[in-house]
């Protein structure tokens, strides 16, 4: 077999991050999507979900296929309540529309012709109760800037490339204005969107709402209102504490548009941890991020700011980032904290009860389809040994039972990875399944037989001289830590390792994914098929110590453990790291002579540039004080400290030969790798500096540049390994 190629990789077919699975209500349908990185460029198409693919399996045959193979990206496929339609985004006309699609008849229409505008992917279509309408975010009517929304283009190439030459003004006191729109250079500016309901047997339409940021939305249980979040930006300078309003609008066709704002300031991640109770008047939430209290509540929808604490227990963080608390028939609610079973009732009449699976860790818990029963499906992992699977847990006794496990990753629903349904017919959880030398495949489970009744195998890879993972552990101090290791499957005697460092990442969990990846353009495999060994450990962080020293620490106490591996050639250990993993790298090679040759993607050398740099709305005071870095200092109170953290200042020590890539159109750190080049030449040390004129991540490159930098990389380290 020849060694795999970045073309091969690319084409692997797996689930689009985020864009959640729908199934038919009559079972017979699912409509799934696959990612991407083909770039579309059309208007209303966000970086985000840019290339993906809407698919649907036949349930019944387990066929699978693409039904919109005409656009570009497609997105976001949502069945209609008596199963006849398929609602979904799609760019066929070289901007994001709303189209409809019939499997009856393989029709595929117009839904109308306004242009849609959502930035993530589980921004989905939602259809009203009475099949006749769909509500989408849609293109605002007031002018925006979308650099935000649809690339990654730092503040430098926007102002070279802009027409406008008047003068632009910053004051320290309050966000940049320019020409009346006091967002223009806000990162929330990317969520700016109208709130617009569609008939979709006419094709017109009306406007909800403008000018907000929405970003969750839910609809009531009876079809009466939409309630959303509206995104308000960070609470306070350099917080990284996100901001939501809760917003309500009434649907009623024949009638005003009334708007009420319910609840003026929630902690959120991502404005979508929230659910509209059974009584159609309650919504709960639960707050998440850095000043959250991380507790449950609830608020009236009759009466604005009425929100109240409903539970908050003393040392537990409740939040959530994409999936909010569940009511359940019998008034409790139900969430899951800290890998176990919460449920709460809010008329303390009930005690709440904890539920566990010993040894598991409970991931996600399935929306309920069917208010009759008494238990809840869940999805498990037992993180030790990376198996996955799910549980169903009664409620009401606590009683568990297992449906299916597998040493397979399978990715949570809120993700894309997975759905639940129970109907008349079947109760059956659709789910993606891969494995290190396995891509993904589509399953359908069967609970009540426990069976996998449908398989669908999306990707056509000779997978016979794949790479082979195993986790190997060690101890760091009193915790128990592991890697993920991926050995060349016909290996002659002791291989060269390439280490793969991210700090503050369990990058272990990662032994389950195809090519120890989460994505395409990081799959390993192209290295492991090339006689390489790649080695991924866990790193973790402690809040506010010195990062500098526990990631050394931490990369040496796993080097340790992987050169005792029989098959490891401890005389040839390369290391390579992106982003944060860039700046953990020089960390490394700064202070731990082991390694033979590094590649440095995106890196930060410098904290003290690194903080000061001026390229807004990117401010990047708060990722160095409370972010990943988390020094918890200003420069100005701890200088020192800056100094001790940034690798810059130990390059003398340096004594390896360094490649370091860099995306001219990086948002965040593009300064960085010229001043990292320029010091290790100054200082007489081998280093080669590439620049692409692409964004911070390879996932988001053209394919003529990732071969390159594969190219460049592979040949770096078989010259120096």
């Amino acid at each position: 077999m020849s060694p795999l190629s970045v073309n091969d990789v690319l084409n692997i077919k797996e689930p689009a991050n985020g864009v959640q699975m729908s199934i038919s209500p009559n079972g017979k349908w699912l409509a799934f999507c696959i990612g991407g990185n083909l770039k579309s460029n059309s208007v209303g198409v966000s970086q985000v979900v840019e290339g993906n693919t809407q698919w649907v399996c036949n349930l019944e045959t387990g066929e699978s296929f693409p039904i919109a193979k005409q656009a570009k990206s497609s997105w976001g496929g949502v069945w209609s309540p008596e199963s006849e339609t398929l609602a979904f985004f799609a760019d066929i006309n070289s901007k994001a529309q709303l189209w409809l699609w019939t499997p009856s008849n393989g029709s595929l229409e117009l839904g109308s012709e306004i242009i849609v505008r959502p930035f993530f992917g589980y921004e989905k279509p939602i259809w009203t109760n009475d099949v006749l309408h769909i509500i989408v975010k849609s293109m605002p009517t007031e002018k925006i800037d979308d650099t935000d929304f649809s690339a990654s283009v730092s503040f430098k190439d926007s102002i070279s490339k802009s027409s406008n030459s008047k003068p632009r003004t910053f004051t320290t006191n309050s966000i940049p204005k320019n020409e009346g729109n006091d967002n223009h250079t806000s990162w929330v500016n990317r969520y700016r969107a109208d709130l617009t309901i569609v008939n979709i047997s006419t094709g017109k339409y009306r406007t909800l709402c403008k000018g907000f940021r929405p970003v969750g939305m839910a609809i009531s249980n009876d079809g009466k209102y939409l309630a959303f979040t509206n995104c308000m930006g960070e609470e306070g300078l350099n917080t990284q504490q996100n901001v939501f309003e809760l917003w309500v609008s009434t649907l009623e066709e024949n009638s005003i548009t009334n708007l009420t704002k319910i609840e003026r300031k929630i902690r959120m991640d991502y404005g979508w941890s929230f659910s509209w109770g059974l009584d159609n008047e309650t919504i709960y939430y639960t707050t998440n991020g850095p000043l959250s209290e991380g507790g449950l509540w609830s608020v009236s929808t009759r009466l604005p700011d009425s929100a109240k604490l409903e539970f908050n227990p003393e040392g537990i963080h409740m939040g959530r980032e994409f999936d909010g608390p569940i009511p359940l028939k019998n008034g409790e609610i139900i969430m899951i904290v800290n890998g176990r079973l919460f449920t709460h009732s809010p008329s303390k009449v009930i005690k709440g009860k904890v539920f566990t699976l010993e040894g598991r860790d409970i991931v996600s818990v399935f929306p309920i389809t069917n208010q009759t029963e008494e238990y809840v499906i869940v999805q498990t992992e037992e993180k030790f040994n990376a198996i996955y699977g799910f549980y169903k847990i009664n409620y009401e006794t606590g009683e568990s039972e297992k449906i299916f496990e597998e040493p397979k990753s399978h990715f949570p629903w809120f993700e894309g990875g997975s759905t639940y349904q129970k109907n008349q017919v079947h109760e059956i959880i659709p789910f993606f399944s891969q494995s290190s030398n396995e891509p993904p495949t589509l399953k359908v489970l069967d609970v009540g037989s426990k069976t996998i009744i449908v398989e669908s195998a999306l990707n056509e890879i000779n997978t016979n001289e794949l790479g082979i993972s195993q986790l190997i552990s060690w101890k760091h101090g009193n915790r128990k830590l592991r890697g993920a290791l991926l050995m060349p499957k016909n290996r002659k005697g002791k291989v060269p390792v390439i280490m793969r460092v991210y700090g503050g990442s369990m990058q272990s969990n990662n032994v389950r994914f195809f090519g120890l990846s989460l994505s395409a353009a990081d799959n390993h495999h192209l290295f492991s098929t090339r006689d390489y060994a790649v080695f991924l450990p866990d790193l973790p962080l402690s809040r506010g110590n010195e990062p500098a020293e526990e990631i050394s620490i931490a990369i040496e106490n796993a080097l340790n453990e992987l050169v005792e591996h029989p098959e490891i050639d401890p005389e040839r250990i390369g290391i390579i790291g992106h982003s944060f993993g860039g700046y953990s790298a020089l960390v490394a090679i700064t202070r731990i002579q082991r390694f033979k040759a590094a590649v440095i993607s995106s890196g930060i050398g410098n904290l003290i540039s690194f903080y000061t740099n001026f390229n807004p709305p990117n401010f990047n005071y708060g990722w160095v004080e409370d972010g990943q870095a988390n020094l918890a200092t200003t420069l100005w109170e701890d200088k020192e400290r800056y100094i001790r953290n940034s690798p810059l200042f130990d390059f003398p020590k340096i004594q390896v030969p360094v490649l370091i890539v860099q995306g001219t159109q990086d948002h965040s750190c593009s300064d960085e790798a010229g001043s990292i080049f320029t010091s290790l030449k100054r200082l007489g040390k081998t280093a080669e500096l590439t620049l692409y004129d692409e964004g911070h991540w390879q996932g988001t490159w053209k394919e003529e540049n990732l071969k390159d930098y594969y190219d460049r990389v592979l040949d770096w380290f078989n010259k120096h390994l």
